[in-house]
């Protein structure tokens, strides 16, 4: 996995340092009045930037107003650690707050929080979302502990099972914001119409891709 960061500017290698550093502060003042075994014992396993950071491909619009996030996956050694609002609301709300008023980040970090079993499991059953993670994404700590899983290829008849799953769940979604858009139309709120019909047209691109792909 790559964890060279040559493509970024100065600027937003520190900012990464700055994100790392911080996550790991908060999830440590978090858990440091643990009881439990297992609490006690959590750790962070692996930080890996994924997404047009780690692509190159991101987009900074001062003007627009539009900033790519830093999208960052935190690999923790527990299922129980991967609890939001339990162990990591401290942490999403001091980036924010980095990014939206003290200005110390120069564009928003989105992060999501997996235990290593869980991603290990989406790489052997072939997600692209995980395939694709650990292909581009970026390695910004490792602790060394263990690896990822090779991505293993699927069956005919997993293939259709994942197929129709992605079908499922994308197309009832973006059906949901369709019918939304709707009734804003009906309600005379074409802006805001706009925006769901957008959401929805993502959905159908989304829905599309892992259906076929």
């Amino acid at each position: 996995m790559k964890t060279n960061l040559d493509h970024l500017p100065e600027k937003k290698r520190r900012d990464l340092e700055r994100v790392v550093r911080t996550l790991f502060e908060e999830f440590e003042d978090t858990i440091a009045i643990a009881t439990q075994s297992w609490k006690k014992q959590g750790r962070i396993m692996k930080v890996v930037l994924y997404g047009s950071y780690a692509r190159g491909d991101w987009v900074e619009d001062p003007v627009g107003g539009y900033f790519s996030d830093y999208d960052v996956l935190i690999v923790v050694s527990d299922e129980r650690l991967t609890d939001t609002v339990e162990y990591w609301h401290r942490a999403d709300e001091r980036l924010m707050r980095d990014y939206a008023i003290t200005r110390r980040l120069s564009a928003p970090v989105s992060f999501i929080v997996h235990s290593m079993t869980d991603v290990n499991a989406q790489l052997r059953n072939g997600r692209p979302f995980f395939v694709d993670l650990v292909r581009d994404g970026v390695l910004l700590y490792d602790g060394n502990e263990q690896e990822f899983s090779k991505p293993e290829k699927l069956s005919a008849s997993e293939h259709l099972a994942e197929a129709q799953n992605n079908y499922d769940e994308w197309s009832r979604s973006a059906s949901k914001f369709a019918g939304a858009a709707k009734f804003l139309l009906n309600d005379e709120a074409p802006k805001e119409a706009a925006f769901q019909f957008h959401q929805a047209a993502e959905r159908y691109y989304l829905c599309l891709m892992l259906t076929l792909g």
